[in-house]
């Protein structure tokens, strides 16, 4: 594979874009220089029949030249050199995993917070984070950490998707602490069916803590850095809380996504899926090994 270099940033001109530059920004040194991307699209109407199934052809060459003029307006807005910013006409989602391709990161911004804050990542960040196949970080629009000294925080369950993050969040984190996050609980039908006796606490507990030893082990062993370079966390209960409840204190939340099945829709895990759908701190979701390497 060709060697990778930048960071794309998905530009829009909302306040999640403009956080997603911030955090591309700060993190500039590590991963290589910036690469905005405007995307843009024949609106549907556009190409729309009408009642008499008669749709006139869409001024292509006008909203190119719109897009241009909007992207341009965009980099001066944001101090960025208008020669550097690519002008892309298609669907968001699938322009930008295109556009990284060749990256080091894939960065793009949420929906500004509302009232009701499900689904606040929006479609393009959920498609760029099931389909992109370098490493993705989702900027929530209201983060202003510059440089944190916060820990990074990693999900860690013993499967290859969740090792491989943290070996990306180790070798990346620079001098800000790693911390493996791995969570146990008693079925859910435990104590309903056999009230609470059948199941060893203890023997549960431990296995999460051979779980995040054993992932701790390995990827120091592959980075070739000291075990206690990581640290480690065991904690009781649903993994999707216990992960949400570190973000307000962590610079970054470190999740890994499943390698591909027969169901799109299950590819991300129920876990990562429910994170980057409220994001308190910009979360990274890592693909597969053999996607990014």
């Amino acid at each position: 594979m060709s060697e990778r270099h930048g960071i794309v940033v998905g530009i829009d001109g909302s306040p999640g874009s403009a956080a997603a530059l911030r955090w591309a920004t700060d993190h500039e040194q590590r991963f290589g220089p910036i690469r905005p991307v405007y995307v843009w699209s024949i609106p549907a109407l556009a190409i729309a029949g009408t009642p008499l199934g008669y749709a006139p052809a869409p001024p292509v060459a006008e909203m190119e030249a719109a897009a241009e003029r909007a992207a341009a307006a965009l980099a001066e807005a944001y101090g960025l050199e208008p020669a550097d910013m690519a002008v892309v006409q298609g669907d968001a989602g699938a322009a930008l995993c295109d556009a990284a391709e060749d990256a080091n990161v894939l960065v793009v911004g949420t929906r500004s917070r509302g009232p009701v804050r499900t689904n606040l990542l929006g479609s393009v960040g959920r498609f760029c984070a099931d389909h992109a196949s370098v490493p993705l970080v989702i900027v929530p629009p209201d983060d202003e950490r510059e440089g944190s000294p916060e820990p990074v925080v990693v999900g860690v369950d013993g499967s290859p998707n969740s090792i491989e993050a943290l070996r990306w969040a180790t070798a990346h984190a620079g001098d800000a602490p790693v911390t493996a996050v791995a969570c146990w609980q008693t079925p859910v039908d435990g104590p309903i069916l056999f009230g609470g006796g059948r199941f060893d606490l203890k023997a549960l507990r431990a296995q999460a803590e051979t779980i995040a030893d054993e992932a701790i082990g390995k990827v120091a062993a592959d980075l070739g850095v000291e075990p206690d370079r990581i640290g480690r966390r065991i904690a009781e209960g649903d993994p999707r809380w216990i992960l949400q409840g570190e973000q307000p204190r962590s610079s970054l939340l470190v999740l890994g996504r499943r390698g591909r099945g027969g169901l799109a829709h299950l590819v991300l895990g129920s876990t990562t899926t429910a994170l980057i759908r409220q994001p308190d701190c910009p979360i990274a979701v890592i693909p597969p090994e053999d996607t990014h390497e």
